[in-house]
């Protein structure tokens, strides 16, 4: 028992209303819990991602917030990642390593990243880290991947770090897969039409259908622990969650969270009427049900 727990208490209503769905925690949190979780969709261009990791292209990710980004790049890695372990031959193995761009304000610090990514000492002058990655195909077998998440939002100079990846998609065996939104994603591309000629791959994120919502939905309730889904998210609340999410990922599943906790304080199942309920309250009631 945390700290916190001992002397503020935990929430047991929900705590029960979870453990009688063999629930063990929110199946609705944004973060994805394990590669089991991910709903596969535009199934084409996940396709078309993995090929370019595996054989040492370029590509872009794009697509609106919450559109699942983050969420389809972490799955590619875990997915290189385990088809390496299996593969016999060494120059099949695939080396992801996924950066968040957006913390990085300068090329030196993304090449850093990139080096401690690959468990190497960063403690070293640029050109020296840099011949580590020049020379990898010469002294590694397997391919390095490198998977930038929101590089767009990086307050780096953007010609600086465009420049050093080109010049990093030059080198064989190494692949890059950049992701953003859209519109920065072109201004950040215009910047260097060097890089931009490269991209062999560009994937955009749209939103799910209703099937493949409902996929993820109850792949997140599989993966926490419940076999019943439809007795807890029935066919009206999924119904409910589809038109206000309008097929975006994130908004599902904030959505959904809402709404679970909110059943929680009915001790009812998710219908139509618990996620509107849910869904209407000032966040400051939804996370201190008891301000009312």
């Amino acid at each position: 028992m945390t700290t916190f727990e001992e002397k503020i208490g935990r929430d047991q209503r929900f705590e029960s209303y979870l453990q009688r769905w063999g629930l063990q925690s929110d199946p609705f949190e944004l973060e994805l819990p394990s590669v089991d979780a991910f709903a596969p969709f535009q199934k084409d261009d996940l396709r078309k991602l993995k090929w370019l990791l595996s054989e040492g292209k370029i590509g872009v990710l794009t697509g609106a917030l919450g559109m699942g980004k983050t969420t389809v790049c972490e799955f590619l890695g875990a997915s290189l990642r385990e088809e390496s372990l299996t593969a016999p031959d060494p120059s099949k193995h695939v080396l992801p390593i996924l950066i968040h761009g957006a913390t990085y304000r300068s090329a030196d610090e993304l090449l850093r990243a990139i080096i401690l990514g690959l468990e190497m000492d960063a403690n070293k002058d640029q050109a020296s880290l840099f011949e580590i990655l020049r020379r990898w195909p010469h002294e590694h077998q397997e391919r390095l991947a490198v998977i930038i998440d929101d590089i767009s939002e990086s307050g780096a100079d953007v010609i600086e770090v465009s420049e050093f990846l080109r010049v990093l998609s030059d080198i064989p065996n190494i692949s890059i897969l950049l992701n953003g939104e859209l519109k920065q994603m072109r201004r950040f591309l215009a910047k260097v039409p060097a890089l931009l000629d490269r991209i062999q791959v560009h994937a955009k994120l749209r939103p799910m259908d209703r099937k493949n919502l409902k996929e993820l939905l109850e792949l997140r309730l599989k993966n926490a622990g419940c076999t019943n889904y439809d007795g807890l998210l029935i066919p009206s609340g999924f119904k409910s969650l589809y038109k206000l999410s309008k097929g975006v990922p994130r908004s599902a599943l904030k959505a959904a969270s809402n709404a679970i906790h909110h059943a929680a304080e009915m001790d009812v199942p998710i219908d139509a009427r618990i996620v509107k309920a849910a869904n209407k309250r000032p966040p400051l009631k939804r996370a201190l049900p008891f301000l009312r």
